[in-house]
């Protein structure tokens, strides 16, 4: 019967061990990766949303206006759908 080598067994443990944690290392970068990414496009889809939201109140003209004033609530609704439908549309499937 042949000796059992127990120190070549040990460095081969510790050889696949280390290789099992580089590969739990580089799955969690790439889903951090991927988290991330995805939180900077929704990040930037709320402030374009909030951008166009404020627009308007900053956009005054301090000269008379030549047309009569719409108080429709139309459009402030169009912009919230708009910006609700890109912050909650992104797929991370699709990428």
């Amino acid at each position: 019967m042949a000796p059992i080598d127990i120190p070549a067994i040990e460095e081969q443990a510790r050889k696949l061990r280390a290789a099992e944690i580089q590969r739990i290392n580089g799955l969690f970068a790439e889903r951090a990766r991927l988290v991330a990414s995805l939180a900077a496009e929704s990040l930037g889809v709320a402030a374009k949303a909030m951008s166009d939201a404020l627009r308007p109140l900053f956009s005054w003209n301090p000269h008379p206006s030549t047309k009569p004033l719409s108080l429709s609530a139309a459009p402030a609704v169009e912009r919230v759908n708009h910006a609700m439908r890109a912050l909650f549309s992104w797929n991370p499937q699709s990428r």
